[in-house]
Order: C-alpha cells, then sequence, then structure tokens
C-alpha cells in the first residue's frame, strides 16, 4: 500500500497550485483528475485568452465582486492579485495589462498559463494520474483515502478537494466535490446561477 501524504482531487488552478505548493514543503503529493489534460476551464477563460488577475490592490478587487466579496476576503488578503502576477513572470509567463486593468499573458494564450501551472507542479515532484474519485475512505471520523472509478485505492490522511463547483460538465466540473464534502459530514448549499 502506497500512502501520501496528501492527496488533492481537481487538477485546475487551485489544485494543481495547492499540490506544488505542498510538494515543495516536502509532501509526497498525488494529484488526481478525470481528465487526462489537467486545468481545462483555464484553457477557456477570457475567451482562450485567461484573464489571470486584475491589476489593483486587495481592497479594490472586493470592491468589485458583486456579492458577498466577505467570502473572499481570507483569501485575496493571503495571496493578492501582485503575488499572481508574480508567480505567473516568476514561472515563465511574461503579463500584460489591458482596457480596465486586465491582466493577460503577453502571448494571448490561456495554454501557456496552463503549460506553466503544469510544469510547477512537475518540477515540485507532484504525481498526477487520471482518476475520478468517486467516494472518500472515512475511518472513525478520519478521512484516510480516496476510491476512484477505476476501483483503485488511494491513501492520505490529507486530502484537498479542490474540484470546483458545477459550471460547465464538460471541461469535468461536474459537482463531484460537492458529494465528497457531503461525505466529508459538510453541510451543501444547492448550487445556483
Amino acid at each position: 500500500m502506497i500512502k501520501y501524504d496528501a492527496i488533492v482531487i481537481g487538477a485546475g488552478a487551485a489544485g494543481i497550485l495547492a499540490a506544488a505548493t505542498a510538494a515543495q514543503k516536502g509532501a509526497k503529493v498525488l494529484l488526481l483528475d478525470r481528465n487526462a489534460r489537467m486545468a481545462r476551464k483555464v484553457m477557456i477563460t477570457g475567451k482562450g485568452r485567461c484573464n489571470v488577475t486584475n491589476r489593483c490592490t486587495a481592497e479594490s478587487f472586493l470592491q468589485n465582486v458583486c456579492s458577498n466579496p466577505k467570502f473572499l476576503l481570507g483569501p485575496i488578503s493571503r495571496f493578492s492579485p501582485k503575488e499572481t502576477m508574480d508567480l505567473f513572470e516568476g514561472l515563465g509567463v511574461p503579463l500584460k495589462t489591458e482596457r480596465g486593468d486586465r491582466v493577460f499573458p503577453v502571448s494571448d494564450k490561456a495554454v501557456d498559463i496552463v503549460d506553466a501551472l503544469v510544469r510547477h507542479a512537475g518540477y515540485s515532484g507532484v504525481i498526477f494520474q487520471q482518476e475520478r474519485v468517486l467516494s472518500l475512505i472515512i475511518e472513525e471520523g478520519c478521512v484516510k483515502g480516496v476510491r476512484c472509478e477505476s476501483e483503485k485505492v488511494f491513501y492520505s490522511d490529507r486530502i484537498v478537494v479542490a474540484t470546483g463547483g458545477k459550471s460547465y460538465p464538460l471541461t469535468g466540473s461536474s459537482g463531484d466535490g460537492y458529494d465528497l464534502a457531503a461525505q466529508a459530514g459538510h453541510k451543501i448549499v444547492a448550487p445556483r446561477a
């Protein structure tokens, strides 16, 4: 039985960065995603150009969030738009700012962002496998691993669910994370547009 220090479910931008960050800190990390190609939703953002962030302060970012900006207060104060830009430029993706302070890769290609994320995870030591996670293994109230559609089982006491929402099933955003969170005892609020 192989046991990982952490398993990340979902290879979008958040999952890839979570996995890479843990691996850089010395963890043996397994990143699972149902798609063969990571970060599929990133590929279609900004009409295929990938609007990475906006060139603004965290405060002005929150002022432009239409509903419940307090929900984003913690994350945006810990990782600002400037830090996002620094990250991608540090990963070798030059950025530009356009009208409305929107930030894009100079190449106007979302694939450059995706490739940088995937390289970053690989260089950090993240192990990637194409698997759809169906259930969590929970014993005595503690997560111990995951069961996959292929019937494979992977073990870890630390599971990060980064599957995204239910916005675009063709990219893999089919709502699997809601089921996994419910299995762990989280209360799920029905998603709405």
